[in-house]
């Protein structure tokens, strides 16, 4: 892939210049850094940028083989691993090799950021917390399963799940055990945790692949409730409000109440949902294998729009406070979409490449993983 080609044809797209907000929380507002897989312990992927389209690609690093992992930006820079099973930090203005961490198996797993420290999992079984600034082991925590999902950090808790089939609560600081909790007698092909966990109201929102949500007590790790779907989940369920969305592979969008865990209401999409739900001021958007994007209203699921954006979306859309969705497809468009109407605004196409990862958005630049092992930052020259 050539960065002349992938800047090539700025688009003249004339924007419309209208004001969305976006619900904010107090760890959203942090304008200056995106620590952890969905911007923060809800994953309600919503930034305080107000970054606006068109936009060029302002560098790109070779990771050297693919990424599925998303990344986080914190302290100037961009932490991501790849399936090399090679961790990275990277910086954030030049895109130049800050340092790196060797692992023994693919990193599918996004980085958390917290205090200087930064922590992710390998499919060797091992969670790990590095130095942010040189890249140092500081600890690791070994588990009996491939750790395929991204850990959420919080109130000194790093919280993860592995396919041993049980969610973990380490402390922070030293990866000491504080609690682990089984969600399946054994595991198998038909199991495994590929979703994050969201962290909020004192509880911890995890969905296995084997049909079902559940919320752990943020304390001690017992079950609070479980929620059954009709398939397989790889989506991870966010909290906004008083409310859990989660998504899966029985083309359903389930809004939940997250203190409960009975249905308020939920609809049917055309295909998979395998990215996770992004809500937005009075609604919530969703995608699919399919590649539509839709929203509907958060109170009832009533549908507000539809957008066919033409190939299977696997990464969770990004929303900013001037009401811009971006959304990335695996055939490499990376794509504007105002949230009011579902309309278009701008798209970017990688040739011969495509997007797993999510993307992360900081100030005026957003970054995000290509298949084909890019690390790439997009904003304006």
């Amino acid at each position: 892939m050539n960065i002349q080609v992938a800047n090539f044809l700025k688009r003249g797209l004339k924007l419309l210049a209208f004001a969305w907000l976006v619900p904010m929380n107090t760890v959203a507002a942090e304008a200056d850094s995106w620590p952890m897989f969905l911007h923060n312990p809800e994953h309600n992927a919503q930034s305080a940028s107000k970054l606006m389209p068109p936009l060029d690609m302002l560098w790109e690093f070779d990771a050297g083989d693919l990424i599925y992992a998303s990344p986080a930006v914190a302290s100037g820079k961009v932490f991501i691993g790849a399936l090399s099973g090679i961790f990275y930090a990277v910086d954030q203005q030049t895109g130049e090799s800050v340092w790196i961490f060797e692992t023994t198996d693919e990193i599918t797993s996004s980085a958390a950021v917290n205090s200087g420290k930064v922590y992710f999992g390998s499919k060797n079984g091992t969670f790990y917390c590095l130095d942010a600034s040189s890249g140092e082991l500081i600890w690791e925590y070994k588990t009996q399963g491939k750790i395929v999902n991204s850990p959420t950090v919080v109130d000194g808790v790093a919280y993860f799940g592995s396919n041993d089939m049980s969610i973990y609560a380490v402390k922070a600081d030293d990866g000491s055990l504080i609690w682990s909790t089984p969600l399946a007698k054994k595991p198998s092909s038909m199991r495994g945790i590929y979703a994050s966990p969201a962290v909020g109201n004192g509880l911890v929102y995890v969905a296995r692949k084997a049909f079902k949500v559940y919320a752990l007590d943020a304390k001690d790790g017992h079950i609070v409730w479980e929620f059954k779907t009709h398939s397989s989940n790889y989506a991870s369920p966010v909290l906004s409000g008083d409310t859990l969305y989660i998504g899966g592979y029985d083309r359903k969008l389930y809004a939940l109440d997250a203190k409960t865990g009975k249905a308020r209401w939920q609809v049917a999409v055309d295909e998979w949902i395998y990215a996770s739900p992004t809500p937005f001021k009075g609604g919530v958007m969703v995608a699919t294998k399919e590649g539509i994007l839709s929203a509907f209203n958060s109170a009832d699921g009533e549908p507000r729009w539809s957008q066919n954006l033409r190939a299977p979306i696997s990464a969770t859309p990004a929303v900013t406070q001037s009401g811009i969705a971006f959304v990335a497809n695996e055939y490499g468009e990376l794509t504007a979409v105002d949230i009011k109407s579902g309309q278009p605004m701008w798209q970017e196409t990688l040739e011969d490449d495509g997007f797993h990862s999510s993307p992360a958005i900081v100030g005026e630049q957003l970054y995000i993983g290509t298949i084909n092992g890019y690390l790439t930052a997009w904003g304006h020259r």
